[in-house]
């Protein structure tokens, strides 16, 4: 039965969530959606009812099944969120990605303003709080004001201006290389001067709170926080911090992407929108080239050839327009800046440079890097092989621990011998360092954290990410044979560490440029494996091979056939691709491929169709989404009304973002004239009805009730779609007044909706 807190009265104000949502929901693997397992018997069997004919909790439809005889049992899956993928892919497939300008301190040494463009790399030593757990470096004033001089102002400065003013710590939320804590820096430094901003790090964010009297008060702080330390940020820690930074007088600006959790620390976060990569290229140029005449000017110059120059010659140039047009990362724009402010090239000049710089500098490091035997680098108890192998790996498996690079690297080198797996001991950081080597070591950055194996991460920084493609360019043609790099690749796949499988996955969708056929060969076996995180990992390769647009056809044609075919694990794949960003990509072919999908009896025991039509629909397409499903509710195959059942239970779980957030969402595209009323009534009919998704069905129902209660312009929504439900549905009526009479109103006494339920039901009984 439904529970009840045992302190709280039935109908008293509390999170009313837990009651709709509690008992045995969800499915072994905390799978979200839950409908594989919790949402009754594949085999069409009646699902235990009450006398009324309406299933009762705890029946069959919320037990695990497990898969008929001869199906299989898959292992528990990890599912990636596809906006991840999608961003993971971008960074290696060459999506603008360059940044400079931050400020971040790892460990007692601070690295500075522009430290992590490729190449450079600007050490001081940092002050300590004495526990060796936090640091800071004053940022030297003449710094911060050239920093400022050619600053693009971004779109939030004013508000984060006015948050500081009231405030003492303040959440800067936005995503790696927009620029955030360059305009965190300036920020501070409007508040408390030039001369009174530091750049701070921790171990943890706690630190902080037992730092004593470490950190100088009336200053300014900027901390770039990890991923791993702010999935540990709490409210609690951030109310005590913004205590202790209003008592010495000080400001603390944290940096990061708070967009998961902005929702958790309400009051203290401020979104970063960055000035576009147009007025960021217009601020640079002209702060590099101030002072200089640009026109030669025959009389003394004012000026204005230095604008003609920037807005018609640079901004007005084709390829520099489209290039802007793009919104790279500043990083990215500053190393075009500094390349026309050299020589202040025109014309055709101009163009050549463009075509050919950067793309030059990269592939010129990246043979630098691999090619070990001729930079005369020896690495003790490492061959030549194993060391290039490591550095390929280091590009392959970015943000990974760098034990399972080295196991990587040993594969590679050892390609070919039967014994593949490294028996060398843990690698320490004097061995990471000479493996490597002085180039690599200043394009990559290493995150020390005890609890990953080996006990440090090597990534590469936005700035330097167009590196690891210019790596895999290089050991493509180079050093590898394409076979030997796609079965090293493939078995890294079949490993047992999901987010290996994902970064070689996007690794083999980047060599498609380069042999798509064979890409195409190794995706296609892997797509026919019977583990499911295999099949996973085929989907990214083909989400990694559509967002090449040279691809496109290739691509399109080959999901065409597979999710045609009568292959259960191809389809399996198509519509694991769809689910982890392919969707996105490709909207319009989603629907048609995920219904072809939909009718294999596979799908009973995945939730693949359903994560794809909910990726569809929440990348703005729900007006396409919704009447697709309800031509689905017709089918004649019970397969395909299944997964527009499911489909529809998980997406009445979705709300509207504040202002509206009492407003289920399918509610309020209703209400916006997005969808149509009498569609969604008839998705709610049939998840209502059927016996594998009836339970959990009713009881979102019940919540939205709940929710929907003493706000009118919801409650005459839902009212509304009541009613349209179990006009002429005497089966749907009956089941209404048993949720009613023996569900709703002992958990929801005072819910004066319910009245009007009750009036509904009444009325269609005459």
């Amino acid at each position: 039965m439904i529970g009840r807190h045992p302190s709280t009265a039935p109908g008293t104000d509390r999170d009313l969530d837990d009651l709709w949502h509690d008992g045995p929901e969800e499915p072994p693997g905390g799978d979200p959606l839950g409908d594989a397992v919790a949402d009754g018997t594949p085999d069409g069997s009646t699902v235990p009812a009450s006398s009324d004919g309406v299933e009762e909790p705890g029946s069959a439809e919320t037990q695990p099944e497990e898969p008929p005889e001869g199906e299989e049992a898959d292992e528990p899956e990890d599912i990636p969120d596809p906006r991840d993928v999608l961003r993971r892919l971008a960074g290696l497939l060459g999506a603008p990605s360059i940044d400079v300008g931050d400020v971040r301190v790892q460990g007692q040494n601070a690295t500075g303003q522009g430290a992590v463009a490729i190449g450079t790399v600007n050490v001081t030593t940092a002050r300590s709080d004495g526990a060796g757990r936090v640091w800071f470096e004053p940022i030297a004033g003449a710094t911060v004001r050239e920093i400022a001089n050619g600053y693009a102002h971004a779109a939030s400065d004013q508000r984060l201006d006015h948050h500081l003013q009231r405030h003492h710590l303040v959440c800067l939320s936005g995503t790696v290389g927009s620029g955030l804590s360059t305009s965190a820096t300036l920020a501070v430094a409007r508040k408390h001067g030039s001369d009174r901003v530091c750049a701070l790090g921790v171990e943890q964010l706690s630190d902080l709170l037992g730092a004593g009297e470490s950190l100088p008060g009336g200053h300014g702080y900027v901390l770039r926080l990890s991923e791993v330390v702010l999935r540990e940020v709490d409210g609690f820690t951030l109310v005590a911090l913004a205590a202790k930074a209003a008592t010495a007088g000080m400001t603390v600006v944290l940096v990061g992407d708070f967009s998961q959790r902005r929702h958790d620390f309400v009051g203290h976060v401020v979104e970063h929108r960055p000035a576009s990569s147009v007025e960021v290229f217009r601020a640079q140029l002209r702060h590099q080239l101030r002072g200089r005449c640009v026109g030669w000017c025959e009389a003394a110059c004012d000026g204005s050839c230095l604008e003609r120059y920037v807005d018609v010659d640079c901004v007005g140039h084709p390829l520099l327009s489209a290039y802007l047009a793009g919104e790279p990362r500043p990083g990215e724009v500053l190393k075009i800046v500094e390349m026309i402010a050299r020589t202040v090239p025109r014309a055709v000049t101009l163009t050549e440079r463009l075509e050919q710089l950067l793309p030059l500098q990269l592939r010129e490091r990246a043979v630098e890097i691999l090619d070990v035997q001729s930079n005369g680098e020896e690495v003790d108890g490492f061959t030549h092989e194993e060391v290039r192998a490591f550095r390929l790996s280091c590009a392959v498996l970015a943000g990974q621990p760098v034990a399972e690079m080295h196991q990587a690297a040993q594969r590679l080198a050892r390609l070919g011998f039967d014994d593949v797996t490294s028996t060398d001991a843990p690698l320490r950081g004097s061995a990471i360092d000479a493996l490597l080597g002085s180039t690599l070591s200043q394009a990559v950055t290493r995150l020390h954290e005890v609890r990953v194996p080996g006990g440090c991460r090597i990534e590469f920084p936005a700035g330097t990410e167009p590196l690891r493609s210019a790596l895999l360019e290089v050991a493509w043609t180079d050093w590898w044979t394409p076979e030997q790099l796609l079965d090293w690749l493939a078995d890294l796949i079949r490993g047992d560490v999901p987010a290996v499988r994902q970064a070689a996955a996007g690794a083999i969708g980047w060599s498609a440029t380069r042999d798509v056929q064979a890409a195409l060969d190794t995706v296609g076996v892997l797509a026919r494996e019977r583990r499911a995180g295999v099949r996973q990992a085929a989907a990214i390769v083909l989400v990694a091979m559509a967002m090449q647009p040279t691809l496109h056809h290739r691509v399109r044609t080959e999901v065409d056939r597979w999710a045609a075919g009568p292959a259960a694990h191809l389809r399996d794949t198509v519509a694991r691709a769809y689910s982890l960003g392919l969707a996105q990509l490709w909207p319009d072919a989603a629907l048609v491929q995920l219904r072809q999908v939909a009718h294999a009896r596979m799908q009973r025991w995945n939730n693949s169709v359903v994560r794809g039509l909910v990726e569809v629909y929440r990348n703005g397409h729900a007006a396409s989404v919704v009447p697709a499903l309800v031509d689905w509710t017709a089918s004649a195959d019970p397969e395909v009304r299944l997964h527009a059942a499911r489909t529809l239970r998980v997406l009445a779980d979705r709300w509207t973002e504040p202002p509206r957030e009492h407003w289920p969402e399918l509610l309020h595209l209703v209400d916006q004239g997005t969808i149509r009323l009498a569609d969604l009534a008839v998705l709610w009919a049939t998840a209502l009805s059927l016996p594998w998704t009836a339970y959990r069905s009713w009881r979102t129902l019940g919540f939205w009730l709940d929710r929907a209660d003493r706000q009118p312009a919801v409650a005459v929504h839902c009212l509304e779609l009541v009613r349209h439900v179990i006009a002429g549905q005497p089966a749907l009526r009956h089941r209404l007044d048993h949720q009613l009479r023996h569900v709703w109103r002992p958990v929801l006494p005072h819910n004066d909706l319910l009245d009007e339920v009750r009036r509904l039901i009444d009325e269609e009984i005459r």
